[in-house]
């Protein structure tokens, strides 16, 4: 897009992203960003923009973070669910029932046989512990179906919109040759930013850094027109978020 006659201001320095930040959480309705990089914080400010009903949109690429700090917060923006499989789940319980029912048969039967035995010196009546070997075996073998019943499978959604797009700087990446670069931020489709900040702590803070700030409202309708099509229509490969949400949380199959 090109749109000429802005009015708008002009920042270059550090702390380029103070009154950035400052706008994003005075926002009234939505905040929409794009920046390949983020920080495990400032994902923070979002999730609890978020639950305070803002509408969130996020572009950015699979490099995510910057890891600024010990926290890392990627993972809280994609929601597991967890499904039951009725079916399995009543045939675990089956072998649960089963396996139950043979150990108090094995026991059973090895409380009945050593009186008969030592007490009694019966000697012939240890051929039934034959049959205590034999049920500890399927017994066992229960036990390892009932380990390796798949009863759970799992969902991921997000928790608000976001696009993540495979970076043609990760190695083999035949998918991208378009790198989002970008670092656009609009708040209440009223106030853009751009610049060369990236939603970052040491974008934000510590980094000499450029941005315009405006509101003027064709400049920011257009810029808004803009990440819309790179949200919806770019074309562009993304992390498959099945896939992805399987590598960020644990699985427990039972």
């Amino acid at each position: 897009m090109f749109y000429n006659n802005a009015v708008c201001d002009i920042y270059i320095g550090k702390r380029a992203g103070a009154k950035l930040l400052q706008d994003i959480r005075n926002a009234k309705t939505n905040v929409k960003i794009v920046s390949p990089y983020l920080s495990p914080s400032l994902i923070k400010e979002l999730i609890f923009l978020h639950s305070k009903g803002i509408k969130i949109s996020l572009i950015t690429s699979d490099e995510i973070e910057d890891f600024y700090g010990n926290d890392k917060n990627i993972n809280k923006l994609i929601v597991q669910k967890r499904h039951t499989d009725e079916k399995a789940k009543q045939s675990r319980d089956g072998l649960i029932s089963l396996s139950g029912t043979l150990l108090f048969t094995m026991i059973g039967l090895a409380i009945v046989l050593a009186p008969l035995i030592f007490l009694l010196k019966e000697w012939k009546f240890a051929y039934g512990f034959i049959l205590v070997v034999l049920l500890f075996f399927v017994r066992d073998f229960i036990v390892r179906q009932i380990k390796n019943k798949r009863i759970y499978y799992y969902t991921y959604k997000q928790l608000f919109p976001f696009k993540v797009f495979i970076s043609p700087n990760i190695e083999n990446n035949s998918f991208n040759k378009t790198f989002v670069h970008s670092k656009i931020y609009v708040i209440d489709d009223e106030i853009a930013y751009m610049g060369s900040l990236n939603f970052t702590a040491k974008g934000l803070k510590d980094n000499h850094e450029t941005r315009i700030r405006t509101s003027d409202p064709v400049a920011v309708a257009k810029i808004v027109e803009e990440v819309n099509e790179v949200f919806f229509n770019s074309n562009l490969a993304e992390r498959d978020l099945q896939f992805w949400g399987s590598q960020l949380y644990m699985e427990p199959i039972n």
